[in-house]
Formats: C-alpha cells, sequence, structure tokens
C-alpha cells in the first residue's frame, strides 16, 4: 500500500524520498539518533543482530527539510535524517562513488621529457602537489628538506615498516663487507630493482633521502614497471603470460643478523580482470628453484623481460642533491643507481619503508572528511 507526501512515498518495505529509494532496514541501520550512532567515530552503536524480527517504522513524516521515522517498538524510537544526509548517501539504483578514482599516468621517458614534473619544495604547501604525484605517477621528489624535518614528514604519512634489524631507516653508503649490493664499497651500479621483494610486505612508498652526494656518477635512475609491462605483454605475449604465472624466489641473507628470509611469488602479478598490480622485480635477489623442463623457456622470457625493461626509453635519470627526498610505490616503479666512484667524495642515503594503504587512506581522507561533519 502507498502513502503519499510531499516528496515522499511510502511502501511496505522502503521509502521514496526526492526520487531515490530507502528500505526501512536501511534507514535504521543508520539511524542518527544518539542511541544508536556514535557521535565522534561516527560508528554503529546499534546491533541489527540484537532484534528478534527485522524493523517496521510506525509512522513517517518530512517536514522542515527532515525525514522523521518512529519506529514500532518499545521503548520509542525516533530516527531523524536531514534530507541532505540522505541524498548524499542514496544508493538507488546504485551508490555514488564516495571516493574518487586513482588515475594512474603510466610514463615513459619520452612522456616525461614532454610533461616535465615540477618538483615540490618541502614546506611550501606542497602537501597535495606531491601526493598527488606521488598517486599519480607512482614517484614525487621532494626539494629543500631539512634532515631535522624527515621525521616529522614520515610520521604524516605513517608509520614506518621495519625491516630486519635496521630500525627506522637504513643507511645506503659504500661500507666495507656491506649486507647488501647497494653498500658496495666499489660503488657498483644497480640495475631496475624493486626492494624487500624477499619479505610477505603490503604494497609500500618507499623513501629515499639524500644527506649528502659528492661522488663522481651515481645518477638515480627510474623505470615505470606497469608501462613497461603494459608494452612487453603487447609486444612479447608468450614471454609475459611465463612470467606472470611462474613463481620465482626472492631471498636476502643477513649475516650480521642470523636471518634468512625468501618468498616465492610471479615477477609480474596480475589481478582477477588480468590487470597488472604488482611487480617484483629484483635480479640481485632472485633464485630459481625450477624443474629442468621449465627453466630454459623461462630464462628466454626473463632474459627478455630483463632487457626490454633497461631500454633507454623506460629510464628517467636524474641526480640526487642533499635535502632531496624521493618517494616511489616500490611495487610499481622500479628504481636503480648508475655507478659511482667512492674515493671522489661522499653518497650517502637513508631509506624507510611505509605501507602504501596509509599513504592512500590519507590521501582518502581529504576527500571524504567533509561527508563525516
Amino acid at each position: 500500500m502507498l502513502k503519499l507526501q510531499k516528496e515522499l512515498i511510502q511502501s511496505d518495505h522502503f521509502l521514496t524520498l526526492a526520487g531515490k529509494r530507502f528500505h526501512y532496514i536501511w534507514l535504521y541501520d543508520h539511524c542518527l539518533c544518539p542511541r544508536c550512532h556514535h557521535p565522534s567515530s561516527f560508528q554503529k552503536i546499534n546491533d541489527l543482530s540484537d532484534r528478534l524480527e527485522l524493523p517496521k517504522p510506525k509512522s513517517v513524516q518530512f517536514q522542515d527539510e527532515k525525514l522523521i521515522i518512529d519506529w514500532d517498538e518499545d521503548p520509542a524510537h525516533r530516527s531523524i535524517f536531514p534530507r541532505s544526509w540522505l541524498l548524499s548517501r542514496a544508493y538507488d539504483p546504485k551508490p555514488e562513488p564516495r571516493l574518487y578514482p586513482r588515475k594512474k599516468q603510466l610514463w615513459d621517458k619520452a612522456w616525461l621529457d614532454a610533461n616535465p614534473p615540477q618538483w615540490c619544495q618541502y614546506g611550501n604547501g606542497s602537501i597535495e602537489c606531491w601526493m598527488n604525484q606521488l598517486s599519480t605517477l607512482g614517484f614525487t621528489l621532494l626539494r629543500k628538506m631539512p634532515w631535522e624535518k624527515l621525521e616529522t614528514f614520515v610520521s604524516s604519512i605513517g608509520p614506518i615498516y621495519y625491516i630486519a634489524q635496521y630500525g627506522r631507516y637504513s643507511t645506503v653508503k659504500a661500507i666495507p663487507n656491506g649486507q647488501d649490493l647497494s653498500l658496495s664499497a666499489a660503488g657498483n651500479a644497480l640495475s631496475p630493482h624493486t626492494d624487500i621483494t624477499f619479505l610477505p610486505t603490503p604494497p609500500i612508498v618507499q623513501l629515499l633521502y639524500c644527506v649528502e652526494n659528492e661522488a663522481s656518477g651515481g645518477e638515480s635512475t627510474l623505470v615505470d614497471g606497469f608501462r613497461v609491462a603494459q608494452d612487453f605483454r603487447q609486444d612479447y605475449p608468450h614471454y609475459f603470460e611465463i612470467i606472470t604465472q611462474t613463481p620465482v624466489t626472492f631471498w636476502q641473507l643477513y649475516q650480521d643478523w642470523d636471518y634468512y628470509v625468501s618468498q616465492t611469488k610471479p615477477i609480474i602479478k596480475l589481478n582477477d580482470t588480468e590487470e597488472v598490480t604488482n611487480i617484483f622485480f629484483s635480479h640481485k635477489n632472485l633464485g630459481l628453484d625450477l624443474p629442468f623442463e621449465q627453466m630454459e623457456s623461462f630464462y628466454e622470457a626473463y632474459y627478455g623481460f630483463f632487457r626490454y625493461l633497461k631500454k633507454t626509453a623506460y629510464e628517467y635519470c636524474f641526480r640526487m642533491q642533499a635535502g632531496d627526498c624521493l618517494l616511489v610505490h616500490n611495487f610499481r616503479i622500479m628504481h636503480g643507481r648508475k655507478a659511482f666512484d667512492p674515493s671522489s667524495g661522499s653518497r650517502h642515503l637513508e631509506t624507510a619503508y611505509m605501507d602504501w594503504n596509509y599513504f592512500a587512506g590519507r590521501q582518502d581522507f581529504y576527500q571524504v572528511q567533509s561527508f563525516y561533519r
């Protein structure tokens, strides 16, 4: 049976307000009264499962731009919904997205040459600038960040992900008997790679802060793994299939701390719709435990992919200066460096890792904060 009121139509299981339908059970579950709704956390207090039967309205009215429902229960229970609140949450015919989809700009050297990023200067109202760059391009560079401000900046993103015994930050400079090739006393070049492929980490924001860079050589390099994967898939579909379907082992040995850690996973991870979601690539950490019949065909595909991603057409090369803070989406962007001469001057970086979900959550907060006021 229908009951009509200005802007309001009542049916047995739902009502229609301003052309949008709302089920009574949804309205009950989203009641804003103090008994049902926690005012500072915006979370539900009322537990639907405590009811013996589904809620039913005793009376419904619309007045002063508010929907007012008295529920058929004892003690009396009234729900009041501002019209604007309801319409902003309407789900008829389907919900509007609360968050804008994150756009990714896949890039190569030619694209960056044609669209050179404008790097943000730390503390110069830069938060929206660097967040958008990191989300879109997969990396960003902040200039002139004082060392003493680094901790405050990192804390504004989220907690640091600890790796072994390094602590909050790990030092990257040439030292004797380093536990990783990045610490080589010879200043070896590092081919494009993603970090910590040997651990079951969530997607990571990697931070590289330049303390000093006076050495000859040592330019930083970046490669968009998603762009490489997209092009490689088109040019070499058979090799792409092998790379995505063959789990390989990445390992790391920490002799000083008595740790051996490893993870087995494909180099390129796809989701259920065959989209690339993660790149796990680190030649220096790769171990292959494949059957004889698979080994040669995998190496053909791996060699092809490795050569492909090292094309200069995909490489963005630049020199970090003291006070530069580079942020990269670690499981999209591969980073590396050119060889450098440690005897020509000091090259000192500090690196840290943060869960990408905290960065994404910070970015999302700025989108939805008005929704919860």
